[in-house]
Parts: structure tokens; sequence; C-alpha cells
């Protein structure tokens, strides 16, 4: 509708192309914000599988303590012993979704990271649920 009332008020075609172009500039840039957070976020799962191996853990969600930028949830490697203290908790999240689905978080069975920091944790088969850090 707002291309055929620019189409209207124009004198020449340079000015018809150059209202076009503007026009449809807006909605371009609303439109690449969503692949641009995903590639963003796949960047930063791609640095952390870089220089971090894969090890087993048990994830447990911590409904206790309110995270602000994602479900709060708990790592423990598996390797280490059931004395030693889980890591700190954590913001899980994905590049979509700040608060992924309750149950889904805990199934990851796999962790890259350092438990000081975050990384990232996966289900068994490569499926990447999301990124953990530390709030």
């Amino acid at each position: 509708m707002a291309l055929l009332i620019a189409a209207r008020t124009v004198e020449t075609d340079a000015q018809l192309v150059e209202g076009m172009a503007s026009f449809l500039l807006i909605p371009t840039a609303f439109l690449l914000a969503g692949p641009a957070k995903k590639l963003r976020w796949l960047r930063t799962v791609e640095a952390v599988l870089r220089s971090c191996p894969w090890q087993y853990c048990v994830v447990a969600r911590d409904q206790g303590v309110p995270v602000n930028n994602g479900a709060g949830i708990r790592v423990q490697l598996a390797a280490h012993t059931a004395e030693e203290p889980r890591s700190a908790t954590m913001a899980a999240r994905t590049w979509r979704l700040r608060r992924p689905k309750p149950g889904r978080l805990e199934k990851a069975t796999w962790f890259a990271g350092d438990l000081d920091r975050g990384g990232v944790i996966a289900m068994s088969g490569g499926h990447v649920l999301g990124t953990v850090q530390r709030p």
C-alpha cells in the first residue's frame, strides 16, 4: 500500500527507485536480526567446541535460584566423584529461547567447556541443547 502511494507522489523514475529501496531496507533489517542472532550463537558454540573436549556429565535443574538470563542449571561431570560439588548455578539458553523447555535440559549427557565459566551441553547423538554460562 505504501509503495502505491509512493508511486503516485514521485515525479521521476529515479525518485521511485530510491523510495522503494529505502522503504524495503527497513523490513530487510528486521528480517536479518534473527539469522544474525543465530549466527552469533553458533560462533560461540563453535569456539567452545574447538577449545574444549566433550565430557560425560549429569545436569540438574536448579529450582531454588532465580537466574535472569536463562534457565538455572547445575552441571556435574561424571568423571568426578559424588563428594565433589556440582558447578555453580549457570544460565542455560539456546539461540532462540532464553528459557528452554524444562525436560530437555535434564536429558543433557555431554558437556564441553569450563565448569567455572560455562560451555555447551548436548544430548547423545550430537543434538546441542544450549550454551551455559555464569550469570
